[in-house]
């Protein structure tokens, strides 16, 4: 590169400074309610020169970026600079329907490759996404599948980020350490939102990333100290500087130039008379300049660093930069600069010292400038395919089910009847190492576990209920006990139509009581606009033996609580059909929202269900049905009836208390309900896809409590019931302005048999028919 473009390339980054800072400062600046508005002026500045160094220069048109989050307002004002948003848009900034504070697929599509903003989990997200890539490569079969999207996918994060421990968990995942499609730069600015960090880590994370395999390569400084350190004294500075500890080192940035000229020549045994001579010649003028002379402020450096990650092959690559948090600005190197906002004074001088015109803050370059002609020059940003043909979905399968039966069962044996069908080739499965407890088995005997090279199977000559084959055309992906990593890479499989082009229809598994351990990585996924079917079985007091650690008691209440998924927990094996193939629709048509299916291994008696048809599918898709209609029994009286609400496999306990309530003269109505979640926006209203259509266009696909019942049944008191936590189902009374008892588990679950449990809990037969004649004061 010549000297002229460097020139101008740090004119640019001049300019991405100043607006990422006035940016912050104008939002800061708006009228408000009090609330301060707050954006990163000091995390944007570290990472300047590097966003400068990659979108003016060194990114590609197939090349995405996951952003650190705090960075946000440099990002867009390089989007600007880049002609993807204007000036109003910068404006927007942290205001509502503006630019988020942090990147976001789902509010700003236009310009944000990938959602960040949780620390640690958008740059997994990322990293799974070149695995879903590389899947998809594997899979290729002629145009139609074959992968349109990303060559590269580039994660910037902070150094303190990287405390977070499901990082390293996804790093340790074997499929990761082959990527080289995956480029992280690090920031290291030594700084986090309290303190500055350990000095433990300027030697754990290039050992980390070197032991996981990944390519490292390090910059530590720039030029002018390596032009220094190539003088003679020059090693013992550098020694000193590599021994100093982070806080020393920090607080160099912030003391007078003669205190650092001190620091720099002290030693162990008093002054270091090499070094003293060798900065003889630096005037205290440029000492503040020099000490902070680091590697990832230096746009040379890091273009070649960039050049030498590209031309990596075989393994991912990792730049460590070192920088500055607040780099140009007066807060520059402060520990306590994570929320710091420059003053009106600061700002304006800053206005000055880089050259910005008064009135002409919001401008970018002139046209004609060698700036604008070097943009202008500049390969297009990343713009995503188009995607691929729609896989066709049937409504049923037409499979059938043993008169004893459980949902996983169910579950499996759909999987099964879908591994035989054309559809299946864009299905994925995905587990945290308990596929076979979840009846994945005969999906992976068909369909095969991926890896990115054929293995040996040593089993393959003995008799094994699975066949553990792997190759490159696997349609498994087996993960390590990691729940993280199960929902960033369900995520980023959820997002191949969208990227690659390519739809996939991913369909993960784990045990109900771990949805809380990745609930964190799940948001993240569905924020980041993933669509996926989550799995989760066994569940509840239901699995009675395992006891309190695997017994989820409030789940329910997570999949009532969570956007964009909706939560349903099926009765009967043809209920778990209808639900799973309507969501794989839904996934194909990229439409709706993804799947949580809870599931239980208690086998219930398939004959108590309702005849299968269309009106029946509707009704279990919309959330619930009447399954006894009490009404029809000989001399009803409406003041002896009650309403009973069950979900899963709650349905045999509620049928039991109706035939006793029966015997004693009241009349027991019996409602199933499949989906909770949707009984409950059916209620509100409160589906965010129907927000423009109004409350028929909700109803439509969510049935409201009110629908299940009749105009002469207003008055009739509710018991609900579910194996998990009351509150779940305890909004129907309200729904239908009657008085109610909902009961479910809400203590910690235990060991014992399953009636054991029941009882103790207070969900079964007996105790619904208590509850029912306390309602209706018997």
């Amino acid at each position: 590169m010549t000297a002229d473009t460097l020139a101008v390339l740090e004119r640019i980054e001049r300019k991405v400074l100043w607006l990422s800072a006035f940016m912050v400062h104008h939002a800061n600046s708006r009228a408000t309610d009090g609330t301060k508005v707050g954006g990163h002026q000091a995390s944007s500045a570290s990472l300047v020169s590097l966003l400068t160094a990659l979108y003016f220069h060194a990114l590609r048109p197939d090349d995405v970026v996951a952003l650190k989050a705090h960075a946000a307002p440099a990002f867009y004002a390089i989007q600007y600079l880049r002609g993807r948003l204007d000036a109003d848009g910068l404006r927007t900034l942290r205001s509502y329907g503006g630019l988020q504070a942090y990147p976001s697929r789902l509010k700003n599509p236009d310009v944000v490759d990938l959602s960040t903003g949780s620390m640690g989990l958008g740059a997994v997200a990322a990293t799974f996404g070149a695995l879903g890539s590389r899947y998809l490569s594997a899979h290729a079969d002629g145009d139609a599948r074959r992968p349109r999207g990303p060559r590269r996918f580039i994660v910037m994060v902070g150094d303190a980020e990287l405390d977070e421990g499901n990082v390293w968990e996804a790093l340790g995942e074997e499929g990761v350490s082959g990527l080289d499609n995956v480029l992280w730069i690090v920031d290291v600015n030594r700084q986090s939102l309290d303190r500055v960090v350990s000095d433990t880590k300027a030697r754990q994370l290039p050992a980390l990333f070197d032991a996981f395999g990944w390519r490292v390569i390090e910059l530590r400084y720039g030029r002018r100290l390596q032009a220094l350190f190539a003088r003679r004294g020059g090693t013992r500075l550098r020694a000193r500087l590599d021994a100093m500890s982070y806080a020393e080192y920090q607080s160099l940035l912030r003391v007078p130039p003669a205190t650092v000229r001190k620091a720099l020549v002290a030693g162990a045994d008093g002054p270091d008379a090499a070094v003293e001579r060798l900065l003889a010649s630096v005037d205290d003028a440029e000492l503040p300049g020099l000490i902070g002379d680091l590697g990832g402020h230096d746009l040379a450096a890091i273009l070649d660093a960039l050049a030498e990650a590209e031309a990596t092959h075989g393994r991912p690559c990792v730049i460590l930069a070192h920088t500055i948090k607040g780099w140009g600005l007066p807060m520059a190197g402060d520990p306590l600069n994570h929320t710091a906002l420059l003053s009106r004074p600061q700002i304006e001088a800053l206005r000055d010292s880089l050259g910005v015109a008064p009135g002409a803050e919001w401008s970018g370059f002139d046209p004609g400038s060698p700036e604008a002609e070097l943009i202008a020059a500049l390969p297009p940003l990343f713009t995503a395919p188009t995607p691929g043909l729609t896989p066709e979905v049937p409504e049923a399968l037409g499979e059938t089910y043993p008169d004893d039966s459980s949902t996983q069962e169910a579950f499996g044996r759909v999987l099964g009847a879908l591994s035989r069908l054309p559809l299946a080739e864009a299905i994925v499965t995905v587990s945290a190492d308990v596929a076979v407890t979840t009846h994945l088995a005969g999906w992976i005997n068909r369909r095969g576990i991926w890896a990115a090279e054929p293995r040996r199977d040593f089993f393959a000559e003995l008799p094994q209920a699975v066949r553990w084959t792997e190759g490159p055309r696997g349609q498994h992906v087996e993960l390590g006990i990691a729940e993280h990593n199960l929902f960033l890479l369900l995520g980023a499989l959820g997002l191949s139509a969208e990227l690659e082009g390519v739809p996939l229809l991913p369909i993960g598994t784990l045990y109900d009581p771990f949805v809380t351990r990745g609930l964190d990585a799940l948001y993240h996924a569905l924020y980041s606009c993933g669509r996926f079917i989550v799995v989760a079985t066994p569940s509840g007091v239901s699995l009675s033996p395992e006891g309190g650690a695997h017994q989820s008691v409030i789940t329910p209440g997570i999949g009532i609580a969570l956007p964009a998924i909706t939560y349903f927990e099926p009765a009967f094996a043809r209920e778990v059909e209808w639900i799973l193939l309507a969501a794989l629709a839904d996934l194909a048509a990229r439409r709706g929202e993804s799947l949580y299916l809870r599931l239980s291994t208690r086998p219930i008696d398939q004959r108590l269900a309702p005849p299968a048809d269309a009106a029946q599918r509707e009704r279990v898709l919309r959330g619930g049905y009447r399954l006894v209609d009490a009404r029809r029994a000989p001399g009803y009286d409406p003041d002896r009836a009650v309403h009973l609400f069950a979900a899963g496999v709650m349905v045999p306990e509620a049928l039991a208390a109706s035939r006793a309530l029966a015997a004693e003269g009241i009349f027991a109505n019996v409602f199933v309900v499949t989906s909770p979640d949707r009984l409950y926006r059916g209620m509100t209203g409160s589906d965010p896809r129907g927000r423009d259509e109004g409350h028929a266009a909700v109803s439509r696909r969510h049935m409201s409590p009110i629908e299940l019942v009749s105009a002469d049944e207003e008055d009739v008191p509710v018991v609900s019931v579910l194996d998990g936590h009351p509150h779940t189902l305890a909004f129907i009374g309200s729904a239908l302005g009657v008085t109610q008892i909902p009961l479910g588990v809400s203590d910690f679950g235990q060991s014992g048999a399953r009636d054991d449990l029941y009882r103790h809990y207070g969900i079964d037969a007996a105790s619904i028919a208590r509850a029912a004649r306390t309602l209706l004061g018997l």
